[in-house]
């Protein structure tokens, strides 16, 4: 599905965290914009441990800033993205 996606929305959760996979899930997202899809992060306002916890992550993991939005810009996006990756975020999403 991610192959053939043109708009990507990806959901971290504090697991991401966790297992250490920022920069694994950084780089599947520079490589769908590579391949001309639309990418963006949406982080939910308690997602991590801490207050902007998923934020720094991502920010050491060089995805750029216009990339990650807050949970609330996004929300009517995800009904018509091609794909809403969940990466271990199981509590945000419930």
């Amino acid at each position: 599905m991610l192959v053939h996606a043109k708009d990507v929305v990806i959901v971290p959760g504090y697991g991401m965290a966790v297992a250490g996979a920022s920069g694994d899930v950084a780089a599947l997202a520079t490589a769908l914009r590579s391949a001309g899809a639309r990418v963006r992060f949406a982080i939910h306002p308690v997602a991590g441990r801490m207050p902007g916890q998923l934020n720094v992550l991502l920010a050491e993991s060089r995805v750029p800033y216009d990339w990650v939005f807050e949970m609330d810009e996004v929300n009517e996006d995800i009904a018509s993205a091609d794909v809403v990756l969940v990466v271990v975020a199981n509590d945000t999403v419930n």
